[in-house]
C-alpha cells in the first residue's frame, strides 16, 4: 500500500513545485511590477519550444507564465487604476489584433464550420490575442530607466543562450541533439520537406524561428550601440550582435541573413553613427561562416544557391519550391474567400502534407481575415513605422533606441515575410510585441513630460509646477537671478 502512495505523491512534486513558483512570482509581481516582466521577458525564449501541456495542462510553460505575471499585475493596479493617454500604437496594434479575431470567428460562425470547435483552430484564432495581451502588459507598466534596462539585458542574454545552443545543436556537441529533441520537441514533422539534413531548433522549436530570433536580438543590440547608450557597454552589445549572429548563421535560414545588410543600413542611417562593434561583429560573422562551412555549403549546394564548387548565386530552391506552391494550391484556395478569408481554415484544395508550410506572411493573413487582415496588418507596420522614425529626434537615447529597433522591425518582417510568417513565429511574436509596448510606454512618458513642463500658470496664486524630477533642488528654494537679456 505504501508505494502505491509514494509513488502518486512523488508524481505531483512537479506540479506542487510549479504551483509554488506560480504563487512566488504572482506575489513579486503584485510587489514589484518590474520584477515579473524581466522574468517572463527572460524565459520568452527559454521556455517557448517546451511542449504544450507539459508542466500545466493545455498550455505552453510560456503561456502560463505570462497569465501569471498579468494576475500580478492585477492585484498591484486593482487598488489604484490610472488612466493613460491613448495612443496611435495603441489603436493600430488593438485594431489589427481584435479586428482579425473577430473577422475569424464571423467566418467560422456564419459559415457553420466543423472547425469551430476545434483546439487548434481556436488557438490559432485567438493566438493575435497574446501579441496585444503583451503589448499592453509592457506598455501600461510604470518602469524607470533602470528597470527598462535591466529588462533588456535579460532578453539579450536569453537571446545569448539561444543562439549558442544552435551552434553546438548544429555541432552536435556532448550530444545536445537528444537533449533538444527530449525537451523542445518541434509540433511539426519537417521530415519529407524541401530542407534536407539537420537544422537546429534551439529553444524555439522552428529552425526559422532561431533565425528570426537572432536577427531580432542582433538589431536589439545594434540599435543600442548605434544610439550609444551610456548604460550599455560596448563590450557587452559586441558580445550579443556576435552570438546571435553565430546563431542565425547555424540557423541555416536564408532569409533573415540576405535581409541583414538592409536593415543594418537603415539602423547606422537613422543613428547617423557606425558603433566600434560592427567591424568585431562583420568578422565573427566571417569566422562563423568559415567554422560552420560544411554546413552552410551543404544546405546552399542542396537547394541550388551555391554549385558545388561555391560559386554561381541563384535563387535558393527552398523559394522556388514554396513559388510553385503558392500558384498551385494556396492562391486558387484562397481566391473564393479574398476579402474576409477562411478563418484561418486551409481548404481541402491544399493537400494535408502542405496545410502546416502556407510560408507567406501574407497569405497566412490573407486565409486568416482576407483582405481586410492584410489591410489592417499593414496599417500596424506603417503606424509603427512612422512612430519609430518620430522617435529620432528624441533627447532620450533610450526611446531613439527603441524607436530604432521597432522601424528597423518593420522593415525586416516585411521583407522576410515573403518567404515565411516570421513575425508571428514563437518567441518573435512576444519579443516584438514587448518591444512595441516599450516604445509606445517612452512616447507616452515622454510627452507627458514636456506636457508638465509647458502647463499655464493656474488661476489665483497657485502655480502648476513641473515633476520634481526635473526641478533643481536649489532652484525650489532661491530666487530667480535677474538675467541680462531682460
Amino acid at each position: 500500500m505504501k508505494d502505491p502512495v509514494f509513488s502518486q505523491a512523488f508524481a505531483l512534486y512537479p506540479a506542487l513545485l510549479a504551483l509554488i513558483a506560480a504563487l512566488g512570482l504572482v506575489a513579486l509581481t503584485a510587489w514589484k511590477p518590474a520584477i515579473g516582466l524581466a522574468m517572463y521577458a527572460f524565459s520568452i525564449s527559454l521556455t517557448t519550444g517546451l511542449g504544450r501541456g507539459t508542466l500545466i495542462p493545455v498550455l505552453r510553460l510560456n503561456e502560463a507564465i505570462l497569465l501569471v505575471v498579468v494576475s500580478g499585475l492585477v492585484l498591484h493596479y486593482l487598488p489604484h487604476r490610472k488612466r493613460r493617454p491613448v495612443t496611435d500604437l495603441d489603436l493600430s496594434v488593438s485594431a489589427y489584433t481584435v479586428g482579425v479575431v473577430v473577422i475569424t470567428f464571423l467566418v467560422l460562425i456564419v459559415s457553420r464550420s466543423p472547425h469551430l470547435f476545434d483546439p487548434d483552430t481556436l488557438r490559432v484564432a485567438l493566438s493575435p490575442l497574446q501579441f496585444l495581451l503583451i503589448y499592453v502588459v509592457y506598455s501600461r507598466v510604470e518602469l524607470n530607466s533602470r528597470a527598462v534596462q535591466a529588462l533588456l539585458n535579460l532578453t539579450m542574454l536569453a537571446s545569448i543562450f539561444v543562439g549558442l545552443l544552435a551552434v553546438a545543436e548544429l555541432a552536435d556537441i556532448a550530444g545536445i541533439r537528444a537533449f533538444v529533441a527530449t525537451y523542445y520537441p518541434p509540433p511539426v514533422n519537417f521530415s519529407g520537406t524541401f530542407d534536407p539534413g539537420y537544422r537546429p531548433i534551439s529553444t524555439l522549436g522552428h529552425y526559422s524561428a532561431v533565425g528570426a530570433f537572432a536577427a531580432v536580438n542582433y538589431m536589439l543590440a545594434l540599435t543600442l550601440s548605434t544610439m550609444r547608450h551610456p548604460a550599455f557597454p560596448r563590450l557587452w552589445l559586441g558580445a550579443v550582435m556576435v552570438a546571435n549572429l553565430a546563431g542565425l548563421v547555424a540557423s541555416l535560414t536564408w532569409a533573415p541573413l540576405l535581409a541583414l545588410p538592409l536593415v543594418t543600413a537603415l539602423v547606422l542611417w537613422y543613428g547617423r553613427h557606425v558603433p566600434r562593434q560592427l567591424s568585431l561583429t562583420v568578422a565573427a560573422l566571417a569566422v562563423a561562416i568559415v567554422l560552420l562551412w560544411p554546413a552552410v555549403s551543404g544546405r546552399g549546394v542542396a537547394q541550388g544557391v551555391l554549385s558545388s564548387s561555391g560559386e554561381n548565386l541563384v535563387i535558393p530552391e527552398s523559394f522556388a519550391y514554396r513559388v510553385r506552391v503558392w500558384e498551385a494550391f494556396f492562391v486558387p484556395a484562397l481566391r473564393d474567400n479574398l476579402l474576409l478569408g477562411t478563418g484561418t481554415v486551409i481548404p481541402s484544395e491544399v493537400p494535408t502534407r502542405l496545410i502546416n508550410f502556407v510560408d507567406n506572411e501574407y497569405l497566412h493573413e490573407g486565409f486568416r481575415a482576407g483582405i481586410v487582415g492584410i489591410i489592417l496588418l499593414l496599417v500596424m507596420l506603417v503606424t509603427v513605422a512612422i512612430a519609430g522614425w518620430r522617435s529620432r529626434a528624441s533627447p532620450d537615447p533610450l526611446r531613439r533606441s527603441l524607436g530604432a529597433a521597432c522601424l528597423a522591425l518593420v522593415l525586416f518582417f516585411a521583407v522576410v515575410g515573403l518567404t515565411a510568417e516570421y513575425m508571428f513565429f514563437a518567441g518573435v511574436s512576444q519579443e516584438f510585441a514587448m518591444l512595441l509596448g516599450l516604445l509606445s510606454a517612452a512616447i507616452v512618458a515622454e510627452e507627458a513630460g514636456v506636457t508638465s513642463r509647458a502647463k499655464p500658470k493656474a488661476l489665483g496664486r497657485q502655480e502648476l509646477q513641473p515633476p520634481a524630477w526635473h526641478v533643481p533642488a536649489e532652484s525650489q528654494t532661491a530666487r530667480p537671478r535677474p538675467s541680462s537679456q531682460t
